[in-house]
């Protein structure tokens, strides 16, 4: 996914260099990749062994008494996406070799965001039967809560997710990069700066 807009224009009044600097470094924030990260969780009664102090142990002793099942599957979608900052770009980081005619483009390290998530969890699996109590409002905000809560330490401790979408974001640039200097006889060669 590219969220970019160029303006292009002949090469008049100025050198390569310059010009190509101008254009890129005006899209301010250029979107490459973006990617869905899904997490699921499951709502059981809590089991006398889970039980932290009396309120839970007499529930859970109470729970373990009545007639039934009562199980729920709940998921939802988180996103984030790849993005390089290019207010950072310096005119040092654009170099034109007219001999060549290939320009060699150093740009700031990619980098990653959430984008949000949905408002709403799906409920995948349902199933409440006998004398069993349905699950509520404010349990299923909890498992919600829980669920936002280790996906972003999952993302944040397991960087898999984040080298898949850089990874997808390189290339992306190179595509796009390459194209747009093509459009002008040149070659260009990305480079990216660390992090």
């Amino acid at each position: 996914m590219l969220a970019i807009a160029f303006f292009s224009g002949c090469n008049t009044g100025g050198s390569m260099q310059n010009t190509f600097y101008s254009e890129v470094k005006s899209v301010n924030k250029l979107v490459l990749a973006q990617m869905t990260i899904s997490k699921m969780a499951t709502i059981d009664d809590l089991s006398l062994s889970e039980a932290k102090g009396l309120k839970q142990s007499v529930a859970a002793i109470g729970d373990a008494m009545k007639i039934g099942n009562r199980k729920a599957a709940y998921s939802y979608d988180t996103y984030m996406r790849a993005f390089i900052d290019l207010t950072n770009l310096q005119p040092t980081d654009v170099h034109v070799d007219e001999s060549t005619k290939t320009i060699t483009l150093t740009l700031p390290a990619i980098q990653t965001e959430y984008l949000g998530r949905d408002a709403e969890i799906r409920e995948d699996h349902y199933r409440v039967t006998g004398l069993r109590s349905e699950i509520d409002a404010e349990e299923r905000a909890n498992i919600k809560e829980q669920m936002n809560t280790a996906l972003k330490t999952e993302v944040e401790q397991n960087p898999v997710f984040r080298d898949k979408l850089s990874l997808q974001a390189r290339g992306k640039a190179n595509t796009y990069f390459s194209s747009l200097a093509a459009r002008d006889g040149y070659n260009v060669i990305v480079k990216f700066k660390e992090s």
